[in-house]
């Protein structure tokens, strides 16, 4: 189950990289490469901090695979739709909230699974959730969704600190677990993003 959550997470965020330089101009290859990095980007930071090396694309480059596909895939979707379609922008979120989701889950389990503690796991759980979306809007040219007021590294602190809460002090097996982690991440981006909820500002 996580390696499938990894897949389709390494899938969604090439997507969302490329819908996020839609109207950046870019040509093919350049928004092949936003793809990509926004699809494995946050997975590298987290090998690379725990010094699982090679990173993890290095090692099984089915991800690295996975992720251009994604990436290929997007391209006509975007430019069918265009930047000006009235979906585009929920549609950039949707797809974000469930990258975060699939990654923040799978990448706090990598990390038990390296013998690392739970608060470890946590913080490297919302990293990988986290990393390829703040590469990606950077990429384009926008303040990443990590700094802003928005529910985002929230959404993930509170999915990723459940989750790993189930594994270590119950006996739930670990599908149940990563499900239920999962679904709080992405309902509470969601739903926050819906209902325009936000943490409050400095000033």
């Amino acid at each position: 189950m996580m390696e499938i959550a990894q897949l389709v997470g390494t899938v969604v965020f090439a997507v969302s990289g490329v819908v996020a330089v839609a109207e950046r101009k870019l040509d093919w290859f350049g928004v092949i490469v936003v793809g990509a990095v926004t699809a494995v980007g946050g997975g590298t930071m987290r090998d690379l901090i725990l010094g699982d090396t090679p990173v993890f694309w290095i090692e099984d480059d089915k991800y690295l695979f996975f992720a251009l596909i994604g990436a290929l895939l997007a391209i006509p979707l975007v430019r069918h739709f265009g930047r000006e379609h009235a979906q585009f922008e929920r549609s950039l979120v949707l797809l974000d909230a469930l990258g975060l989701s699939l990654f923040a889950v799978t990448g706090a389990q990598l990390t038990l699974e390296l013998g690392f503690d739970a608060p470890t796991a946590v913080v490297c759980g919302i990293l990988t959730g986290v990393g390829g979306g703040v590469i990606r809007d950077l990429l384009a040219g926008q303040q990443p969704l990590i700094l802003r007021s928005d529910i985002y590294a929230t959404a993930a602190l509170a999915g990723t600190a459940i989750y790993v809460l189930l594994v270590e002090a119950t006996s739930i097996t670990q599908p149940p677990t990563m499900a239920i982690g999962m679904l709080l991440i992405f309902t509470l981006r969601m739903v926050s993003y819906e209902r325009s909820w936000s943490l409050p500002s400095l000033q």
